[in-house]
Order: C-alpha cells, then structure tokens, then sequence
C-alpha cells in the first residue's frame, strides 16, 4: 500500500505526536511504501530527517495557500499514487477536506493524546485512531461515531538505548539516587515540577538524592520562579536546558527514577528505568508499577492522572523502598521493560496499522458525509485561520 503522512508544523515543530509520526512512519515502511508530507511555516526537525520524508509545503494563513498547496498535491498524487491519505493532526484534515486534489481519497486521523474533546461530535475522519484508553472510550461511547472507526493503537515508541559512554558530558554520581524529569520549562507541567520539588525536599533529609531537570525554556518567568524556588530552599536541584535539551532522551543515564509524562515516560520505560507519573489527587509523583499501571495508561501518563487512595497512600513507601533495596529496584527495573514491550514497543505497529488500512480501503469513502460531519470545523478554519 502507498501511504501518505500529513502533519502541520507549528511553534517548534519538534513535540510529542511529530515523534510519533516518525517512529509509526518507519514501521509501517517496513512493509509499505510510505511518505510524509509537512505543511506550515517551517517543516519538523523531527521529521525532516526521517529516510521518508518527501516534502515541506510552506504556507501561511490565507486562502492562497490553499491554491499552493491544492497545486503541490496535484503533482505528488500523479507521482506516488497513494492509497490513504494520513492526517496526524486536524489542521492537515481540515486542508484536505476541501482540496479537490485528494477528494477521492480515504482520509484517517490520529488523535495523538490529550485530554478528550470539549465539543461532543469532534471531528471526522474515515477511520480515527488514539493513543490513550482515555480517548478511545470517549469515542466508543459517543453516539455521533460508528464504534467500527475507532481504533486504540498505543505502540509508538522506538526501544531506546542509552547514550555511548564517550558521548556523555554530565557524569553520573552514583553516590546519589537521581530523579530526571524532561519536559518544557514554562506553563504545561508546572504541577509535576512543583510535586517534585515537594518530594525531594522531604527524601533529601533522609537520602543523598538530586533532581535533574532537563528541557527547553519556554516560559522565562516561570523557569525563573522554579529556579528561584529550588535555590531558596536549598533543593537539590540542577537544570539542563541548553540547546542539548531538545534531546532529553539523551541525558537519560543519569536518572536512577524518571517522573514522565506522555512520551517521556514510556521512553523511560523502554530502557528499564522505573517511571514516576504525576496525579491530580496526589502532592508526589506516583511511582508506576504493574499494579497500579492501567489507571494512569486510562490518561495517557499526563497531568490528568488520578489514582486510587492506596497507591497514594503506599507511595512514599514503595518510593523508599526501591531506594533501600536493590533486589527490589531490579524487580522495578524488569516490570519497568515488561510494561514497555506490551503497550508502547514497536513490535506490533506494522500489523496494527496494515489492519486499519485495509479495513479503510474495504469500505465507501465517503467524502461528501466526512465534509458535511466537520462542516462547523472546516468553516471555523477556513473564517479564524484564513481571515485572522
């Protein structure tokens, strides 16, 4: 089958759902001709490195890019004959619902995360896969989507392996337990900065530990209070947030416990590390295990979580003990990379993906029904995007 990937670059281009394009694309083109495509200002640094990547499409807010890129798609579709047309963002679905270049092609969104939709008849695609449990039964369970078009696929991280010694600038203290946090410094997660900060304040009177904060400055008043606040309080705290930070995964060896969210997370899983996840009913990160694992994987890792009293209860203890005992932190570390092969591994993507694309193609296309069903999203787009 030919495959082409859709995606529109925004801010830096370079988040959670543009991995995700990249690790699924080199999957599913073990067994696929596939290609990908990015439309906006600036292409994806991400993805324009990726072997099948064919071509960034600049354009801007206005009813001439649409001409530009109906043009631009004309000749790729004479060129590489797709069958499906893949969307990993609404924006990309909006644009070729419209264009006359692909209309006669089957469309399939990826609803990559977050939190479920406000509105209950969200856009419409002819099949619509998620990554999260959270999201999947929003769908399932909406009476304006066929239960036959939603798919749950999680897989979509690459297993990991740990930056080469002679590579590694920041030197590992092995006398001290280290926390890593990756994320962007600035709004989005300051709950889990903040449950951290709180957790290791009260740990640090009882064992040599530190965090490590590594990410990209995207708000500098509040990458100032954080940094403020852990030098008033004398926290163990350090920050790494030059260029190298756009590569979190890399400084991944220094952490003997990860607190992730979303992809974070699951990289951490992948390379055995045990994993940390906020909680909106909990003032600590919870520590993740087999036990507890489904109530997190319900809301994809996020600041979303809630958990049970019990876990939030035993957490602190379970935390401790994993500190103490070796024997237990091996356990920690084997669960930690059993979890991983199961949900997130890229095992199974191929399999998973050919399945959705031949039901796709099995099926009416059905474009005119896909227009009149995002009718009030296209029209948003084309009066707020196009004309403001």
């Amino acid at each position: 089958m030919n495959i082409l990937y859709f995606i529109s670059s925004s801010g830096n281009a370079s988040g959670g759902h543009y991995h995700s394009l990249n690790q699924i694309s080199k999957e599913v083109g073990k067994g696929n001709n596939v290609r990908i495509i990015t439309t906006g200002p600036e292409t994806s640094p991400v993805l324009s490195e990726n072997r099948f990547f064919l071509k960034h499409i600049s354009i801007q807010n206005n009813f001439k890019s649409l001409f530009i890129l109906n043009k631009e798609l004309k000749q790729i579709i004479k060129n590489f004959n797709p069958d499906i047309l893949h969307c990993f963002d609404t924006d990309s679905l909006n644009r070729l619902l419209i264009l006359p270049a692909v209309f006669h092609y089957p469309i399939i969104l990826n609803k990559c995360g977050g939190p479920n939709p406000r509105r209950s008849n969200y856009q419409h695609a002819n099949e619509i896969i998620v990554f999260s449990a959270e999201n999947y039964d929003w769908f399932k369970m909406n009476r304006h989507y066929n239960n036959g078009e939603i798919h749950l696929i999680a897989n979509r991280v690459e297993e990991l392996q740990f930056l080469p010694t002679n590579k590694r600038i920041e030197k590992k203290n092995n006398k001290i337990i280290t926390f890593l946090r990756v994320t962007r410094i600035g709004g989005a997660y300051d709950k889990t900065l903040r449950d951290s900060f709180r957790m290791i304040e009260e740990l640090m009177l009882h064992f040599p530990v530190q965090l490590i904060i590594v990410g990209r400055i995207q708000d500098q008043e509040r990458y100032q209070w954080f940094y403020n606040e852990a030098d008033n309080k004398k926290l163990p705290v350090q920050f790494i947030t030059d260029k190298r930070a756009s590569k979190g995964a890399d400084f991944l060896y220094l952490a003997d416990f990860v607190i992730g969210t979303g992809r974070s997370f699951m990289e951490a899983l992948s390379l055995g590390i045990p994993t940390l996840t906020p909680a909106q009913n909990a003032n600590w990160p919870i520590i993740v295990n087999e036990r507890n694992f489904n109530d997190f994987f319900k809301t994809n890792f996020s600041e979303r979580n809630k958990t049970d009293n019990k876990t939030i209860i035993n957490n602190k203890d379970e935390i401790i003990r994993l500190i103490k005992s070796q024997s237990a932190y091996y356990e920690a570390q084997e669960s930690a990379r059993t979890l991983f092969k199961k949900y997130f591994g890229t095992e199974h993507i191929l399999t998973k993906y050919n399945d959705v694309y031949r039901l796709v193609l099995s099926k009416p296309k059905k474009r005119f029904s896909l227009l009149l069903k995002n009718f009030p999203y296209i029209l948003k787009y084309l009066l707020w995007e196009m004309l403001f």
